[in-house]
């Protein structure tokens, strides 16, 4: 057998020059099966073309994995080192392993608490701290309006290539494709488009009621599931202008428990997309990535279906099929599908699984300060409570909505941004070009530089007790700027409607039987927040 020696040598060598003069360049999470495909064959090529390593087959497979083994600690070697010591980052307080490799934030991040993870982070390092190779967490009042507020320069980070080839104004990463698609969104949830979809949201919360009703006097309501069933059947409704009918039947689609157990997935992987992208592409038929690609499949049969149903009924469905039909002649029959498919899941995910993380936290927090109860109550004495325009001038009713989205943001710690050319200054602090910044809304909606007792519920801050907020800056559930969420208007109207209305018909109180501290104990970050159970009594009002 000849010697491997030099075989060993050069593939080392190979190591340090594939991490210097390849891998450390550019964006990789989208090419993820490329690479891996080439190594596969590599080896192959190692194995097949190299006969003289030995005449024994088993010597020469022992010669092979010695030599791509070699390789990769060479690569890996060379990629910890550069990260450690070279990095421009290197500055940056934070924890080692942290630096070396994002596998650390996902195995911290594992039980999907990496809100509470920042928050820890925060406490211990500062305000501006190493949360990956190549990735800031900024904890400063400004945070959120230095990455998302006018005249930025930064852009959607990888996470957003999610859904490739698909995409949507959400998802896309272009900033004049952006433009473009969220013209198409401002005018699916316009002003106009509100007041055609208020009647039927109108509806929808006499079928909450219902439902409540059906638990049956004193009987405990498990609030996640009601409020989860009419906000997707809120968002059936105007998405395609069709009925899920999870308040009428009590019960989960089996396409939204898919999509719940794949957020699940999504969760510890945030900040790891080509973990992900890599399960989409080589194993999509195993447990919960089975249960993203189900999830996806059911999206596109909506649409598809909505495509074929000639409804006329106003609904978003119908002015991304418009925009679907004006594209034929500029853009290929994939590229509109793609188009069509990701402002569906759009819809699905962020429209709905957003609000109802709200509207599940509101009725915890009126059970546990039920003063606040009366203050709405009194309020609704002088207003139609079925009038949208009319519940959003009522001070207490939104500080009560504010201070939910305060404390419970719809998105926890998500909304990743890679800096503009010219980088990003915090407080006097550098962030170089390019790199990877992160304002986490649930760290830094309760900083105590920017609120008074941040951790209190106090809904007067927001109309009556201006001092108790120091920087408003702070608050941005919706994020700001022309990255702001597009449904913001919606799922204000959604969360004031059925708060109001509900409220008028029921008394509501915690179920003596559960521990109401349940919902902020289990409370997830699964992409959206997943809060953890909350049980309530809804009495009906004489």
């Amino acid at each position: 057998m000849a010697s491997t020696a030099p075989l060993l040598v050069g593939s080392a060598i190979a190591g340090v020059v594939a991490h210097l003069a390849i891998f450390i360049r550019g964006e990789w999470h989208l090419r993820v099966p490329r690479v891996v495909a080439g190594h596969v064959a590599l080896v192959w090529a190692v194995w097949f073309f190299m006969p003289r390593l030995s005449e024994n087959i088993v010597d020469r497979e022992r010669t092979c994995a010695w030599i791509f083994t070699s390789y990769l600690i060479s690569l890996f070697s060379s990629i910890t080192i550069y990260r450690l010591f070279f990095h421009r980052l290197k500055r940056f307080p934070g924890p080692k392993l942290a630096a070396v490799t994002k596998f650390w934030h996902v195995f911290q991040a594992r039980d999907s608490l990496n809100y509470l993870l920042q928050q820890e982070l925060h406490k211990k390092y500062g305000t501006i701290v190493r949360t990956g190779p190549n990735e800031i967490s900024i904890y400063h009042p400004a945070g959120i309006e230095l990455l998302d507020g006018a005249k930025n320069t930064n852009l959607k980070d990888p996470w957003y290539d999610v859904l490739q080839p698909r995409t949507s104004a959400i998802f896309t990463r272009d900033e004049e494709d952006h433009k473009a698609r969220r013209h198409i969104w401002n005018q699916a949830i316009s002003t106009k488009s509100l007041n055609d979809y208020a009647p039927r949201l109108r509806l929808l919360v006499n079928e909450l009621a219902s439902c409540i009703e059906s638990y049956g006097v004193g009987s405990a309501v498990k609030v996640n599931d009601v409020m989860s069933w009419f906000s997707f059947d809120a968002m059936g409704e105007f998405g395609f202008a069709e009925d899920f009918g999870m308040l009428r039947s009590r019960s989960w689609q089996p396409a939204i428990e898919r999509q719940q157990r794949a957020l699940a997935l999504l969760a510890p992987l945030n900040d790891t997309i080509w973990l992900v992208r890599a399960a989409f592409a080589f194993v999509p038929w195993l447990g919960k990535v089975k249960d993203w690609m189900g999830m996806v499949e059911f999206c596109d049969r909506k649409m598809e279906l909505r495509l074929n149903s000639g409804v006329d009924k106003l609904d978003m469905a119908s002015w991304f099929i418009d925009e679907f039909n004006q594209l034929s002649s500029i853009r290929s029959l994939k590229s509109r599908r793609d188009l069509l498919s990701g402002n569906t899941i759009s819809v699905i995910v962020a429209g709905s699984d957003t609000t109802r993380a709200t509207l599940i936290s509101i009725w915890y927090f009126l059970s546990k300060y039920p003063e606040n109860v009366d203050k709405i109550l009194a309020e609704l004495r002088t207003v139609d409570e079925t009038d949208h325009n009319a519940l959003a001038l009522l001070p207490h009713l939104n500080g009560v909505i504010n201070e939910t989205l305060r404390l419970v943001p719809p998105q926890l710690t998500g909304g990743g941004r890679i800096t503009g050319p010219e980088g990003l200054m915090v407080g006097g602090t550098w962030i170089p070009a390019g790199t990877k910044v992160n304002a986490p809304k649930y760290v830094v909606s309760r900083l105590p530089e920017a609120f008074e007792h941040p951790n209190d519920f106090i809904p007067e801050r927001w109309y009556s007790r201006p001092e108790l907020i120091h920087d408003k800056r702070a608050y941005a559930p919706f994020t700001i700027g022309n990255r702001q969420c597009v449904g913001k208007n919606l799922a204000l109207v959604e969360l004031r409607l059925s708060t109001a209305m509900i409220l008028k018909r029921f008394k509501v109180s915690f179920s003596p039987d559960h521990d109401p501290e349940t919902l902020m104990k289990g409370l997830k970050d699964q992409v959206t927040a997943q809060p953890g159970e909350c049980w309530c009594i809804f009495e009906p009002r004489e």
